[in-house]
C-alpha cells in the first residue's frame, strides 16, 4: 500500500510539474507577439486588469482609455514590458469597488497610482506607487487571450488576490 501512495503522490507531482511548465511555455507563447510589437519605433502595448481579492473587493485599471502615454508598455533593459520605460514612464490610475462616491463604486475621486512589468515568460509585478508595495504575481496561465494567477493583495486586505490582464498591441499616444 505504501508503494501504491508513495507512486500517486510521484504521478501527483509529475502532473503539476508539467502543467507548471506548460503553463509558462503557453504564456511565452501567449506574450511573444507583444513582445514583438512594443520593440517597434512608435508601437506600445496596452493593457486592461482587474483583480478580485477576498475580501470582496475589486480593482480595476486600464490603458486603453487614459491620458498620453499612461500604462503604456515598452520592452525595458533587462527584456520585461515595463510601464516605467522613460521617456514613457506614466504611471497608469487604478480604481477600487470599495471606494464609492454617492454608493457609486470605483470612484474617480480616490484612485491609486500603479506600473506594470511583465516578464517573457509571464510573471507580473504590479507596482503600487500609492501604497509603496509590489504584487509578485508567479506561475500565471495564459488561456483565451487572457493572463491569469494568484498574488498578494494590495492594499488594507490580508486575502490574496486573483488578478487578470488581457494585453493589445498599440500606439504610443502622444
Amino acid at each position: 500500500m505504501s508503494v501504491l501512495r508513495s507512486g500517486l503522490v510521484g504521478a501527483c507531482c509529475l502532473v503539476v510539474s508539467l502543467f507548471a511548465g506548460a503553463a509558462k511555455a503557453n504564456c511565452q507563447a501567449f506574450l511573444a507577439p507583444y513582445f514583438q510589437h512594443a520593440q517597434q519605433s512608435g508601437a506600445a502595448v496596452g493593457f486592461s486588469y482587474v483583480s478580485m481579492q477576498g475580501s470582496g473587493a475589486v480593482g480595476y485599471a486600464t490603458s486603453s482609455q487614459l491620458g498620453p502615454g499612461q500604462g503604456m508598455l515598452k520592452v525595458n533593459a533587462q527584456g520585461n514590458l515595463d510601464s516605467q520605460v522613460s521617456p514613457w514612464s506614466y504611471a497608469t490610475t487604478q480604481l477600487f469597488s470599495d471606494r464609492k462616491s454617492s454608493n457609486q463604486p470605483f470612484t474617480i475621486n480616490s484612485p491609486d497610482s500603479m506600473d506594470l512589468v511583465v516578464s517573457p515568460t509571464g510573471t507580473v509585478w504590479l507596482i503600487s506607487n500609492t501604497w509603496g508595495v509590489t504584487a509578485t504575481i508567479n506561475n500565471p496561465v495564459c488561456v483565451n487571450n487572457v493572463l491569469y494567477g494568484w498574488g498578494p493583495s494590495i492594499g488594507n486586505y490580508t486575502h490574496d488576490a486573483l488578478y487578470i490582464f488581457r494585453f493589445f498591441n498599440t500606439a504610443f499616444l502622444t
